[in-house]
């Protein structure tokens, strides 16, 4: 039984050892074609030159002896130069088959980033729409409940409403091009809903609310600015929600000024450290504030940026600790707007 074991792994092994040195031939006799294809242009050369040399020879009678012995030698020397190539070729065509590979493995890595990005991104979305039922719901019970923390209780909801609406935009924002619309936006209408949705927080926190320059009444006309309203309103409510965040006591101001097209969002609260103000829109930072706080998620104003870049805003901050912030957006006019 272990004798006809023995015997047949030694038939397997020879038939695989057979089958490689196949392959290997089969390889070289398609290599070698390719690669005297390489170099036809340098046989042609010899071989025009071998006839002139004989023409030479044979009108000049001149002894044959000497052409054979030239042709010869020069022939042994092209031949070796061929062989030398044909390595050179072998190692050279191999390197271009693992780039190749190498390169297809890359774009597959590549492809199945992306395809686990998509797919990461597509659960996280359902997942806050799926978490707004039970915030809803519980803002509905909070209603009916009588507590002495009720009042702090439905604060602490609207924030988790607010921080799950902050994920779902985020996860939009990276797809944003679909669903957006240029057009003439009311600056003052898209405040007012903002104004009346933070209106519980600015109760609870006195904090007074000042706006310039944007009714109608005052100058006869809209306080219009070119965007797509929906992401402007997205991130006119992160500076809002900012301002608040940070802002204990004093009011926030907003004012525009129409020559300029610029909305200016002044608060009061407890400012911004300059060594801070860099960096402040980067992703995931939280600077001082936001560390001593435990506030800051780091994503707010980095929304802010992004949708301003892609609304073609410039966003400019000042601040002073103890005294408060200022952001300064300036909007595109009609005539220096770009397609988006």
């Amino acid at each position: 039984m272990i004798k006809k074991s023995l015997l047949k792994k030694v038939t397997i092994e020879k038939e695989s050892s057979a089958k490689r040195r196949q392959q290997n031939i089969m390889q070289i006799k398609n290599q070698i074609p390719a690669y005297l294809q390489t170099k036809s242009d340098l046989l042609g050369f010899f071989l025009l030159l071998l006839s002139l040399f004989g023409g030479i020879f044979f009108f000049g009678h001149l002894p044959r002896s000497y052409f054979v012995l030239g042709a010869e030698l020069s022939g042994f020397l092209l031949f070796v130069y061929l062989v030398l190539g044909y390595f050179s070729f072998v190692r050279k065509e191999s390197l271009g088959k693992a780039l190749e590979r190498i390169e297809m493995e890359k774009k597959e890595e590549e492809r199945r980033r992306i395809e686990e990005k998509r797919e990461l991104s597509e659960y996280f979305l359902l997942w806050v729409h799926q978490i707004k039922t039970p915030i809803t719901v519980s803002k509905l019970l909070l209603r009916k409940t009588e507590s002495e923390y009720k009042k702090k209780l439905e604060e602490q909801m609207f924030y988790i409403e607010e921080y799950s609406n902050m994920a779902m935009n985020y996860l939009k924002m990276q797809n944003r091009s679909a669903d957006m619309d240029i057009h003439p936006v009311d600056l003052e209408a898209c405040l007012k809903r903002l104004f009346k949705k933070y209106a519980p927080i600015f109760i609870e926190k006195q904090l007074s609310l000042h706006y310039e320059g944007l009714s109608a009444a005052s100058s006869g006309e809209k306080a219009e600015v070119i965007s797509d309203e929906k992401w402007l309103s997205i991130l006119l409510e992160q500076l809002l929600s900012n301002a608040l965040k940070y802002t204990k006591e004093g009011s926030i101001t907003f004012s525009f000024d129409r020559e300029s097209v610029s909305l200016r969002i002044q608060d009061t609260g407890i400012g911004i450290p300059s060594s801070d103000l860099k960096k402040i829109f980067d992703l995931g930072y939280s600077g001082f504030n936001g560390r001593a706080t435990e506030k800051s998620s780091g994503l707010g104003l980095y929304m802010v940026q992004k949708i301003a870049g892609f609304l073609q805003i410039s966003v400019s901050v000042e601040s002073t600790v103890a005294v408060g912030s200022c952001f300064t957006l300036r909007f595109p006019n009609s005539s220096n707007l770009t397609i988006l």
